[in-house]
């Protein structure tokens, strides 16, 4: 089957950063539109989250059919050495995180959450040839909390706070809600998790950045999705 018509992939890139940013905004008023309250969650809610999961798998799907231009000259990257003192390191690295996390489990996953972040602005800054999937990939973990930068829409709320964790834990707090469920914690018991997977989502992007556009749109409508849904539960939440 001969390709679909050809797109560019930066500008691809702006639009999912629009759309994160216009959908955020517009929040509150599908929450108002659905005339949902604290009690009882229209039907409408649930309507929408499905057909908006076809959507986002539909395009993702269709993905491999249609020819993505690149607008920057992408470098090529030689290949990954291991060495034995690197892997020693990062074994070394990972058993004591693993037991700070068992003993002091939000100051670990804060410093880990930091840490990705540092990456981030490292592979940014080295790789410009990626700078819009890497905005593009804060823009979809972030900008569907964009409701929160109205004061009025915080319930009190310090906002500086809640900023704060809009970057480091609000992106993944659906699947985390969804674990502390399953274990039978309350999510702000096990908000530590919500911090450590966003990291992890974090730099899972940056790596599935440099493997190309198809896949980095793919990963990128997938995190607008879940972050989309956390914050229609956060606002729900808040109201409450």
């Amino acid at each position: 089957m001969e390709n679909f018509k050809c797109f560019s992939r930066d500008r691809i890139y702006l639009l999912l950063i629009g759309v994160s940013g216009l959908a955020g905004w517009g929040i509150p008023r599908f929450y108002q539109w659905t005339e949902s309250d604290q009690s009882r969650m229209s039907p409408l809610v649930g309507q929408f989250a499905v057909g908006l999961t076809i959507v986002a798998v539909a395009i993702c799907s269709c993905l491999p059919l249609v020819t993505i231009q690149s607008d920057t000259s992408v470098q090529g990257r030689g290949p990954v050495r291991f060495q034995l003192r690197s892997l020693f390191l990062w074994t070394t690295a990972l058993a004591i995180g693993l037991a700070g996390l068992m003993r002091f489990p939000m100051a670990v996953s804060g410093a880990v959450c930091g840490a990705a972040y540092l990456h981030f602005i490292w592979f940014f800054a080295r790789q410009p040839q990626h700078r819009w999937g890497a905005a593009a990939l804060v823009g979809c973990m972030t900008l569907p909390y964009a409701w929160i930068a109205d004061p009025s829409g915080t319930n009190g709320i310090h906002v500086g706070w809640i900023l704060l964790w809009v970057a480091a834990g609000m992106p993944m707090l659906l699947p985390a809600g969804f674990i502390a469920g399953w274990l039978g914690h309350n999510v702000n018991d096990v908000a530590w998790l919500a911090i450590l997977m966003t990291a992890g989502q974090l730099v899972i992007g940056t790596w599935i950045i440099r493997l190309g556009p198809k896949r980095t749109i793919a990963y990128l409508i997938v995190s607008l999705v879940i972050s989309l849904f956390g914050s229609f539960c956060l606002h729900a939440m808040v109201l409450a």
